[in-house]
């Protein structure tokens, strides 16, 4: 396999134009020679689509399989702090598509972060209870039935949580490809480290990897914890490498045999999705401090975490160069606060419109 074989498999997918790629690829001097190691970021938190990350690239997929098929709904899943749902929302908008949200949770007492986004841009939004931090089976088969029952009564297409599905999938399969034409056709790095939630990043970038012909080792950090991921997760990655490969058809050999190498990192979220920790607010403030980039602290920052332990550790030999995939989040910082939903905006107490004066 090479870069050939990648750039023509992601040219015959069906896509519509989202982002603003190729995104930043860039080296952290000032935590390389802190840390002793090379450590490079791309820049996927400008992917172009609200306030940028990973589901930009998987959207431009999704959705135009979602056109091709004549839908003009979309109902897509998440919990109340999703940057996913988010980004599905307002690619919906560029799109001229109806979008609606299953939020995973009860109806927050102040709107923030991705809620609030949500709130602006007239996502029809859905709750029904289901903690994910500590998610209860019952509560997830719960959740399982409204969402077929919610795609059935709306006759949407059906994007699942984070956008792991097949057909989204050549989005991080086409990261590498960007990341290799930045680095002149290779992929010279030690480790690629990103954030592991749904499994469809990850899965992507070693799928990209393998139709490609790399092989570099790839962490992905778990963003909640063990005990959530062996509930709501149907396989490892390996497994999801395999059903994936099975279904966008790639060659036999792929299907057959193992992903690039890849190791799931677990115990920077034990506190569970979304509870905030020191060790990734520290984080933050390494990354702030020392290039002037943010993390947020769902997802970058413990991944993040992760990776500046694993390096602490000696997992990572000293002048490993490394390759940090910023993923978004970045609404998930204080923005705004509300006591209830906002309403329409407005200028000196008179609701704005789109009509003139």
């Amino acid at each position: 396999m090479s870069l050939d074989h990648l750039q023509q498999f992601i040219a015959s997918r069906p896509r519509v134009r989202l982002g603003e790629f190729p995104t930043p690829l860039v080296k952290l001097e000032r935590l390389s020679r802190q840390l002793g190691v090379e450590l490079w970021m791309k820049r996927d938190e400008l992917s172009g689509v609200a306030f940028g990350g990973n589901k930009t690239r998987k959207m431009e997929f999704i959705l135009a399989d979602a056109i091709r098929q004549g839908f003009a709904d979309i109902l897509t899943v998440g919990p109340v702090t999703s940057n996913h749902t988010m980004m599905t929302a307002m690619a919906c908008l560029r799109l001229g598509l109806s979008c609606h949200c299953l939020v995973a949770g009860e109806p927050p007492r102040s709107y923030e972060g991705n809620i609030l986004l949500l709130q602006y841009m007239g996502a029809n939004l859905i709750y029904e209870p289901l903690s994910l931090a500590i998610p209860d089976p019952a509560d997830v088969a719960r959740y399982d039935a409204a969402t077929a029952r919610i795609q059935a009564e709306l006759g949407a297409y059906l994007i699942p949580a984070g956008g792991t599905m097949p057909v989204g999938e050549p989005g991080y399969m086409n990261a590498i490809l960007e990341i290799a034409v930045q680095c002149c056709g290779d992929l010279p790095f030690d480790a690629i480290f990103v954030a592991y939630g749904t499994g469809g990043t990850s899965a992507g970038i070693l799928l990209g990897q393998a139709v490609a012909g790399f092989s570099v080792p790839v962490y992905a950090v778990a963003v909640g914890s063990r005990q959530a991921f062996d509930i709501l997760q149907e396989s490892d990655l390996a497994g999801l490498f395999k059903e994936m490969a099975a279904a966008l058809e790639l060659p036999a050999k792929l299907q057959a045999g193992q992903p690039p190498p890849f190791h799931e990192l677990y115990g920077y979220a034990e506190s569970g999705y979304a509870v905030p920790t020191a060790s990734a607010s520290a984080a933050i403030e390494l990354l702030a401090r020392g290039e002037g980039y943010f993390l947020d602290p769902v997802y970058t920052a413990k991944a993040f975490d992760g990776m500046l332990d694993q390096i602490r550790l000696g997992r990572i030999p000293a002048g490993s160069r490394i390759l940090f995939i910023h993923t978004g989040g970045l609404s998930m910082l204080p923005l705004a606060r509300f006591a209830s939903p906002p309403g329409p905006l407005s200028r000196n107490g008179s609701t704005v419109s789109g009509e003139g004066e």
